[in-house]
Order: C-alpha cells, then sequence, then structure tokens
C-alpha cells in the first residue's frame, strides 16, 4: 500500500474503525488503494469510495443513481448537472460507462501523507449538499418536478 493510502486506513482505524472496506488494485504502477463505505442521504445507503494512489490526487467518488442514463430523456436533468457543474466547485457530476450518475471530487496532496482530515471535510461537504438536493435529483431522474405542493398531496378526488 503506497505511503498516502496507508496515512488515511490509519487515521480512519483511529476514528472509526471497521467504516471501510479497503482493496488494493494489484500490479497498479501507482499502487492504488480504494476505500469502500455507504453514505446514507435522505434514508438511501449511497455507496462511496476513496481512490487513494502514489500520485498527488485522491478522489472521492458517491454513486447517486445506478444506470440512469437515457439519451433521449436526458433534457432536464442533464440542465440541472451542467449547472451544478458550473456553480460548485469541489466536486463534479457525471455518468460513468454503465450509465451511474456520480459525483466526483478529487482532492490534492503533496508529501508522502494525505491530509486525512480534509477528506473527511470533503466527505461533510458532499453530505451537505446531497441532504440539500438528493430529492431534487431523483425527482428529474424520475421524470417528475420537484414541487412539493405536487406530490406530496392527496387531492380530494382522488381519496
Amino acid at each position: 500500500m503506497n505511503s498516502k493510502a496507508e496515512s488515511f486506513k490509519k487515521y480512519v482505524e483511529a476514528q472509526q474503525s471497521g467504516v471501510f472496506q479497503i482493496e488494493e488494485i494489484e500490479g497498479d504502477e501507482q499502487q492504488t488503494a480504494i476505500f469502500r463505505s455507504t453514505v446514507t442521504i435522505q434514508r438511501q445507503q449511497l455507496p462511496l469510495m476513496v481512490a487513494i494512489d502514489a500520485s498527488v490526487f485522491a478522489i472521492i467518488r458517491v454513486q447517486i443513481a445506478p444506470k440512469v442514463f437515457d439519451e433521449e430523456a436526458y433534457g432536464e436533468l442533464y440542465k440541472f448537472i451542467n449547472e451544478q457543474n458550473l456553480r460548485y466547485k469541489p466536486f463534479k457530476f457525471f455518468f460513468n460507462d454503465m450509465g451511474d450518475l456520480m459525483l466526483e471530487s478529487c482532492l490534492l496532496f503533496t508529501g508522502e501523507e494525505v491530509k486525512s482530515e480534509e477528506i473527511y471535510l470533503m466527505f461533510n461537504v458532499i453530505i451537505s449538499y446531497l441532504n440539500d438536493n438528493y430529492r431534487k435529483i431523483m425527482k428529474l431522474i424520475w421524470g417528475g418536478s420537484d414541487d412539493k405542493s405536487n406530490n406530496d398531496e392527496v387531492k380530494a378526488d382522488e381519496a
């Protein structure tokens, strides 16, 4: 395991033993270590991973929704994603090769260790953002409106 990943592993073990499953990528020249966990957003468990290698970069990635890419029905969702990517500096949205909607943050760490507190600070930024926006994102994926009054009330003639 590279020294940066080892420093994060020690921090995690001291803070919250067992929160992450750790996987080392065999044969990887950058000595990548993947730390996998989940984050709870509005009662949903979203997969989260941190990739730390021997480069100056560490990646935090959250799977927002699996297999939701649809070329024919992308209008409002793409518009929203592009607006968010322009508006928010600490992370970006993208669709991976499997059509999953992902949120990714890239952190820069020089030296032999990561600043684990900064990774956890970014977790807090991401969690706060998702707590505020997850409902809207999912309604765009499902093709609905984010207007709670249209969706949360039962009309008298439907009762």
